[in-house]
């Protein structure tokens, strides 16, 4: 294989669709760059406002340990003991064990994001500037703001991070074929307390592997099926979080294996303070800042002016030849790497190798290869020529789209790419949407991966905060419930099974489980396509805000009509009743027996200890709502207001009833009123999510024809997958009047 460089994100060789190799085995390369400093907290209270002095490690000068040793470290405590014995038969399709491990990781992690957001001048990035602002209001949003800041750039560092560890401590196959799933001599990783890497890389790791269908996609790309056979590493994880203090210490040799490894601290804010890029004209290096500039003077857009690496208006000049790089033209030099690798090395474009049920194809003639015959055999030079940044340094992916559609219309080139010359010339609507599905893994994504990372670990915070927040982890009826979840869960993914197609919107109990299976890919994905008779079930993580409830309460019904009358969202906030009633209601005979007992145990709920305590506000699992997103063509605060108003009067409705029911008891009911602000009601996008604070936006798609992220000419409104956290069964193919919404697995677009 040749020597790989520093750009390079994949094995070389000649690529095809066979079987029977075996994967190599968890290997460790040294590299030069080592830093050593003592893990656990850095105490920001004695050290300078600068960035630079907050984010490198110690010098060796400050260390009293000896260099030539390991470095010390803290012992890990006794972690959480699991009494579930790991049998997945007896279990069902998840096991106990890995979802109560589960929790345990999602609170470090909560706990992480607390850390780095409350820390004062970490990046340069102080508190301080909020009070700038006499304007009360303005200066609690500039707090707001300044947190997310921090976190933004820590989780843009986190990426890159795991991207070096992607890239040099996975194996990768040494055999020039591509593996296929099916491939029974995929040998997997043992994962050991020494190989395991830093929390904030296996975060990113785990919001990745929640995109399923990408992370089966990247595996297949980059020859690392042997990550995607041996899946997350439980045991270790679990044994690495102190069950009490839910700090992360795997040990010494886990530290020195990383950072030999990689050439990058254990510690990410103790990582290097610039990020290294390479110009493009004379590619020579240049060192851009993490993030520059200050949150300006308006918090309704903070930081959107700033020009480093981990903020939206990305502008780095090189110093000799003057050429600047922006994320813009990062995305279209991956373009052009991509294209060279499929012309040298025959590896297929992203977002070719997969049906349309999500399932590895390998039919080279076929409508999913497309994108790849039409670059090798049709337009080849012309592609290279415009991703070509030191000839077109304006070039954008929209430029490229555009090109793009003016190849389509010619027929004579289609007729020559798809070797038919009796054939009319015009491409098939499945040859353009594969060529739209290319497409997407470039809209707002410059990383090796076939979504941007940055906004699938903020898109899961929401749900990181969530399961933080209700706290099953310390419930002292924690295995009970588990056995409850995976139960409901296998019920949900009946629904799924039955109704290929359709939106199907968890509850959080679920998502729990259905995050927890999906963790474990290989297996998953047997599951999947087994219940499904051959879909790879998805789980995209962006789906329009305004379709999310209308799911949501579809789900609940068939939910109640599948298990004779059970509650689906087992919660008594205002939103859950307000969808309850949208199915309950009736009189008599006009009222169906499934609905009847749904009825009575919704009355239940209000009586239970767990949907009284604080205040009246449940803690029950209600909406899994972290997936969505706004859809930025569509957005009407009219439309808005109008579902708000839908839902406050069925729950309204529930209330009455609730009344009549109580006041014949003599109870006491009191319930919270529903949201006056819309902006905040469970089924919409996180309102802590503002793009400005981020190098690509984790919480909108724009669906404007035309405009940055939309489809190729002849494919709006084809939804490639029917996004968020729902179930994705089918391509849905529905039009609605040149709207585009989810194109592949990045989403027909993100605005930029």
């Amino acid at each position: 294989m040749p020597h790989a460089t520093e750009n390079d994100d994949l094995s070389t060789g000649i690529w095809d669709f066979e079987l029977g190799f075996s994967c190599a085995t968890f290997h460790i390369h040294t590299l030069p760059y080592r830093c050593f400093y003592k893990m656990g907290k850095p105490d920001f209270a004695n050290r300078t406002k600068s960035a630079e002095s907050v984010t490198n490690p110690p010098p060796y000068s400050l260390i009293s340990e000896n260099i030539n040793e390991p470095p010390t470290y803290w012992p890990p405590e006794s972690s959480h003991t699991l009494s579930y014995d790991r049998c997945i038969g007896s279990e069902g399709p998840v096991a106990i064990d890995d979802c109560i491990t589960h929790l345990k990781f999602l609170s470090a992690a909560a706990k992480l994001r607390k850390f780095i957001t409350e820390s004062d001048n970490l990046f340069g990035i102080h508190d301080s500037e909020a009070k700038n602002f006499s304007d009360p209001r303005k200066r609690t949003q500039a707090a707001v703001r300044i947190q997310e800041k921090r976190w933004a750039v820590y989780v843009t560092r986190a990426v890159d991070r795991f991207a070096a560890w992607w890239k040099n401590c996975l194996p990768s196959s040494n055999k020039r074929r591509m593996s296929m799933v099916n491939d029974s001599s995929e040998a997997k990783i043992v994962w050991t307390a020494d190989t395991i890497p830093p929390l904030d890389v296996i975060m990113v790791w785990h919001a990745y592997m929640l995109n399923p269908r990408a992370f089966l996609e990247d595996c297949l790309r980059q020859s690392k099926m042997s990550v995607w056979a041996t899946g997350f590493p439980w045991d270790v994880i679990n044994t690495s979080i102190n069950k009490d203090t839910l700090e992360f210490h795997p040990g010494s040799a886990a530290q020195l294996n990383f950072e030999t490894n990689t050439g990058q601290c254990w510690e990410n804010i103790h990582d290097r303070p610039t990020k290294s890029l390479t110009c493009f004209g004379c590619k020579q290096d240049i060192s851009a800042q993490w993030t520059s500039g200050s949150i300006g003077c308006d918090p309704d857009v903070a930081f959107a002016h700033c020009v480093g690496y981990a903020d939206k208006s990305l502008r780095v000049s090189c110093p000799q030849c003057k050429s600047s790089i922006t994320h813009d033209s990062l995305c279209v030099q991956k373009l052009h790497n991509d294209v060279q690798r499929l012309l040298k090395d025959d590896v297929p474009m992203p977002g070719t190798l997969l049906s349309e049920n999500g399932t590895p194809t390998d039919d080279k003639n076929g409508d999913k290869s497309f994108p790849n015959r039409l670059i090798k055999e049709g337009i080849r030079s012309e592609l290279l020529q415009l991703t070509d940044l030191t000839e077109n340094e304006s070039t954008t992916v929209e430029t490229i789209r555009d090109r793009l559609e003016v190849f389509l219309k010619d027929r004579s080139l289609i007729r020559r790419v798809n070797k038919k010359a009796l054939s009319s010339g015009d491409p098939s609507l499945e040859e353009k949407m594969s060529l739209r599905n290319m497409l997407s893994r470039y809209w707002d994504n410059s990383s090796p991966f076939a979504i941007n990372l940055i906004g699938a670990v903020i898109r899961q915070g929401t749900f990181v905060g969530k399961m933080d927040d209700i706290d099953w982890l310390h419930s002292p009826t924690l295995g009970s419930n588990m056995t409850g979840f995976i139960s409901k869960y296998e019920t949900f993914f009946q629904i799924m099974a039955r109704n290929k197609g359709h939106a199907v919107v968890p509850t959080l109990d679920v998502d729990l489980i259905w995050h927890t299976h999906q963790l474990s890919p290989a297996r998953y994905y047997d599951f999947s396509t087994t219940q499904t008779e051959g879909m790879f079930v998805n789980h995209d993580d962006k789906v329009d805000e305004g379709k999310l409830t209308d799911a949501f309460a579809w789900t609940s019904r068939q939910y109640q009509k599948l298990t004779r009358g059970k509650v689906y969202s087992e919660c008594t906030c205002w939103y859950c009743e307000a969808v309850r009633e949208t199915h309950n209601e009736g009189l008599g005979r006009l009222i169906s027996q499934s609905a009847s007992q749904a009825k009575a145990n919704a009355a239940i709920l209000h009586g239970r200890i767990d949907n009284t305590l604080d205040g009246g506000q449940s803690q029950g699992p209600h909406i899994s709502s972290h997936s969505a997103v706004r859809i930025q063509a569509q957005t009407d605060p009219k439309s808005i207001q109008t579902k708000t108003a839908q839902l406050r009067s069925h729950w309204e409705k529930a209330q009455r009833r609730s009344y009549n029911r109580t006041a014949s008891t003599g109870s006491d009911n009191t319930h919270r009123n529903p949201s006056r602000d819309p902006f905040q009601d469970p089924y919409m996008r996180d309102p802590e999510i503002h793009r400005e604070a981020y190098p690509c936006n984790p919480a909108c798609m724009n669906a404007t024809p035309g405009a940055p992220g939309n489809c190729i000419s002849g494919t709006q409104g084809l939804g490639l997958e029917q996004g968020g956290c729902v179930s994705v069964t089918v391509a849905a193919q529905t039009r609605s009047k040149g709207k585009s919404f989810c194109a592949g697995m990045a989403g027909c677009g993100m605005n930029m």
